[in-house]
């Protein structure tokens, strides 16, 4: 479990590279879209496009680093009101459940991707499928990052114990 923690804590470095370079390109390409339209008066159209894809993926792969992070938006009243057992077992049904949540999307995403494969793009006429697999990507990625979150707390949970011991 510890080799596969390593390794999901590797991807997610070069994940974090991926997802910084995807937002300067999306950036970069917002500022000429704007620099075009009001100051040159002939807006680029292929821009727009490009940023909302590199949005979508920079949701979805962000997502996924949030994930081995825990720092998703969450409704915590039932954590803080429960017992340190109960809240442990709580936490633990809530992992699962999202673990769950993420294989479907991975399961769904994909199906819709191979759906779309024939549509094209209004502006540069490649396939829809290349936006939509973000969904299974960041689904497969966060699938895997909330593994590493429940590998590890099954682990911390054995060194919890041994504390107690001694």
């Amino acid at each position: 479990m510890k080799v596969y923690i390593n390794f999901i804590d590797t991807l997610n470095t070069s994940l974090r590279y991926i997802v910084s370079t995807l937002f300067i390109i999306m950036v970069s390409l917002v500022f000429l879209q704007v620099l075009t339209r009001f100051v040159v008066n002939y807006p680029i159209s292929w821009t727009e496009e490009i940023s909302r894809y590199l949005m979508i993926y920079i949701i979805f792969l962000g997502s996924a680093l949030l994930v081995r992070k825990r720092a998703h938006i969450a409704v915590d009243f039932l954590l803080e009101i429960v017992k340190s057992k109960a809240k442990s077992i709580l936490d633990m049904i809530v992992l699962i459940v999202s673990i769950i949540f993420f294989a479907i999307l991975l399961v769904f995403g994909t199906q819709l991707t191979f759906i779309v494969i024939g549509q094209t793009t209004p502006n540069l006429q490649f396939s829809m499928a290349w936006a939509y697999a973000a969904v299974p990507i960041g689904g497969l990625l966060m699938f895997l990052n909330a593994l590493a979150v429940l590998f590890e707390k099954i682990l911390n949970k054995g060194n919890e114990k041994e504390e107690q011991l001694t």
